[in-house]
Parts: structure tokens; C-alpha cells; sequence
């Protein structure tokens, strides 16, 4: 158990329960997205979907998602609507509506969401390339999940067990919540071990009518805390900083081959890699494929210029006042920075890092991560192409 707090004077709070290790890799495939969906939709024992209608008649916002990690149980309200609030949320902990009508009905919403995806091409892509990249590993598999029909409510009870006193953060922004009432309801479950899955590498292409390619690829970016504002600086150096990083630049304003073209950095506490995308024309696919490739393999053999570095600075010291404006930013990085094992104040000492950085050290660093040059491709093409 840890608390993360902010006092803030705006009338209105945030509560929210994350509990660590309760995410699709922490459970077999399609579970922990029903567990959180079947709690977010079918109410209590007692009020069924009613539930919810009697939190919106008071602007009480409350909402129950899963990642591939972690699951977070958020409620937002105003302070005259605190004890409301706490009490229509520990209602929902103490007797969800886990039976076997509520699971057959949330099936069906979840097999309508699933079909409707399969005109997502950029869902598709994307998914395949964690099928491509984490095989045999539940990192393959998409959090909503891939075969759910044979789900069951005791798979769902189970999971909800999870929810425990040894998983969860609470994190409360504005009038201070007493947690003791949840900590005496919420179950003791041992937490699950962390997991950790380095990527393979790979080639995956689908097949659809479509009339561009959808270009996804990713590589190992095996980056240590000390090297995290490294890393921040170098990607948006090389795609993630829009026009004038490397990848727009060279995909889009040299060739005209895609509108946009990222890179970006995804470190997760079960993976870390450099993921990137682009849509190009049907008959300029393998032509972009290649470039990525070169761009890339140039970025770590030569690194960057000075000219480069002293852009980024200016972008991300200039720009970190908007990401830490609002009490729900605050409190998020708070959370990282104890979910990641950062010390406090961390994302302020990154800035007067980045301010110090000198050129030699990022090259030293970008030409050091040689594994990125070890990239892996999800496309989603014409069947004609």
C-alpha cells in the first residue's frame, strides 16, 4: 500500500486506486479487461446499471480501466458530493455485479468493440507488432483480448481478489479521502512477481483492402533510469519531436511519402522499446521500410548535431510547464515516479539534465544502443500489393 497526495483548493478531488500487477499480462487472456469493464458498466448487486445514473445525477465522474500492467479505479467529484462518492465506491468494491447475466452481456459488448476494430488498421498493426515481437509471451496479446467466449465468472472472481491491500496506490488530489474504510475492505492477496519480456525480432504483414500501407515498427531500447532523459532527448531529436525531427523530415518533407512519421519511446516496467509509425502510398511501402532502416542505422553510427540538440532543449525545457499545469498531471507524475523507482522530484532534476546535457554525451549514448538498429515491421497492406 502507498498514498501519493496533493492538497489543492479548486473544490473539486481526485481518488483513484491503482493496483500493481493486475494487468492483461498478469492474467490470462481477456480477464483483467473484463474484470475492469464488467465494473465500469454492470453496477452493484443491488442497482445493477442504475448505479451509475445516480453518480452522474451528482457530476460524479467515476471510471475503472486496465492497461497491460495495472488497473486504475478513478472517481472525480466535487467536494460538497465527497462522502457520496466514497460511500457509492466502496459499495461497488464491497458488491460488484459479477453474475452470470452481467458477464454474458459485457461479453457480447466486448465481441461488438472486437469487430468493429477489424477495420482499425492501425489497431491492427500495431497489435501485430506485439504478436510479432513478444511471441510465446502474454505481451503478444491485446488487452481487450483475443478469444474471451470461454471467460468464466469464477475467472472473474478471481481476478477481482487481486484488488488487494498489497497492490494497491492511492493517489488523492484536493480534499484528503480517509483510506482506512478501503484498506479494511480491499482483500490481502500476495502480489503477483513483476515481470519483465525483452523483444524478439521480426516481420509480420496483413493483408486488407486498403488503399496505403500502415508501416509499425519496434526495436529493444534497453535504457537504465540514469539514461531516461538520454533517451527522451534523443528520440525527439530522431521522431517524436514532429516537423524537424529526423522522420518527418526525411519521409515527409524530402520524399512526400507519409503526413506523419514518429518515433517514439515506450518504457514500460515489463518492456522497453522504440516504437514508430507511418502510412504511406501502396507502392512506396518497401521503399519506406527502407529508409526507416537507414535513417536509423545513420542516427546511432553519426548521432546528432549540435544545432539539433540545442532545438530539442529549447522544445522540452520550454514546453514542461503545460504537462505539469493540472493537479491530474501532478499526481500522475508522482505515481511514476514511484511505480518506476525514480527518486522524488525527479522529473524536475530531468530538466536541469537535459539543460547541462553536451553533445558528447548524447552521441556517446545514441551510438552506444546499437539494438535499436535491430528493427522489427508490422504492415498492414492491399491484398494486391
Amino acid at each position: 500500500m502507498y498514498l501519493i497526495y496533493e492538497k489543492d483548493n479548486l473544490g473539486r478531488t481526485i481518488f483513484e486506486m491503482i493496483f500493481k500487477n493486475t494487468g492483461s499480462v498478469y492474467a490470462k487472456d481477456g480477464i483483467a479487461n473484463m474484470t475492469a469493464y464488467m465494473l465500469n458498466k454492470r453496477g452493484t448487486l443491488k442497482d445493477k446499471e442504475k448505479f451509475y445514473s445516480s453518480l452522474e445525477e451528482r457530476a460524479i465522474n467515476l471510471n475503472i480501466a486496465t492497461n497491460k500492467e495495472f488497473t486504475t479505479i478513478s472517481i472525480v467529484f466535487l467536494n460538497e458530493k465527497k462522502n457520496y462518492a466514497i460511500k457509492k465506491l466502496i459499495e461497488l468494491l464491497e458488491n460488484p455485479n459479477f453474475t452470470e447475466e452481467a458477464l454474458e452481456k459485457s461479453k457480447k459488448e466486448i465481441l461488438a468493440k472486437k469487430e468493429s476494430l477489424k477495420n482499425n488498421y492501425d489497431y491492427i498493426a500495431n497489435k501485430n507488432l506485439f504478436k510479432t515481437i513478444f511471441k510465446n509471451t502474454p505481451l503478444e496479446y491485446p488487452v481487450i483480448g483475443e478469444n474471451i467466449e470461454n471467460i468464466t465468472l469464477e475467472d472473474i472472481k478471481n481476478h477481482f481478489k487481486t484488488y488487494s491491500k498489497e497492490a494497491v496506490v492511492f493517489i488523492n488530489g484536493g480534499e484528503k479521502i480517509d483510506i482506512k474504510e478501503f484498506i479494511e475492505i480491499l482483500p490481502s492477496h500476495t502480489l503477483k512477481k513483476d515481470l519483465f519480456f525483452k523483444p524478439k525480432q521480426g516481420f509480420i504483414e496483413e493483408k486488407h483492402n486498403v488503399e496505403q500501407s500502415y508501416i509499425y515498427f519496434g526495436s529493444e531500447f534497453d535504457v537504465n533510469n540514469d539514461e531516461l532523459y538520454l533517451a527522451k532527448v534523443a528520440t525527439f531529436i530522431l521522431g517524436a519531436g514532429g516537423f524537424g525531427s529526423r522522420m518527418m523530415e526525411e519521409i515527409r518533407v524530402k520524399r512526400g511519402y507519409a503526413y506523419s512519421a514518429y518515433a517514439q519511446n515506450e518504457f514500460q516496467k515489463t518492456y522497453t522499446i522504440l516504437k514508430g509509425y507511418l502510412q504511406t502510398k501502396l507502392e512506396n511501402t518497401n521503399d519506406a521500410i527502407k529508409i526507416v532502416k537507414e535513417l536509423i542505422h545513420d542516427f546511432v553510427k553519426n548521432g546528432v548535431s549540435e544545432e539539433e540538440l540545442n532545438q530539442a532543449k529549447k522544445f522540452l525545457i520550454g514546453s514542461e510547464p503545460l504537462r505539469n499545469e493540472l493537479l491530474s498531471q501532478r499526481l500522475l507524475r508522482k505515481f511514476k515516479e514511484y511505480y518506476y523507482g525514480l527518486p522524488n522530484g525527479y522529473y524536475d532534476k530531468e530538466l536541469d539534465m537535459i539543460n547541462a546535457l553536451n553533445l558528447d554525451t548524447l552521441n556517446n549514448f545514441i551510438k552506444k544502443h546499437k539494438e535499436i538498429n535491430n528493427l522489427s515491421f508490422s504492415i498492414v497492406t492491399n491484398e494486391n500489393n
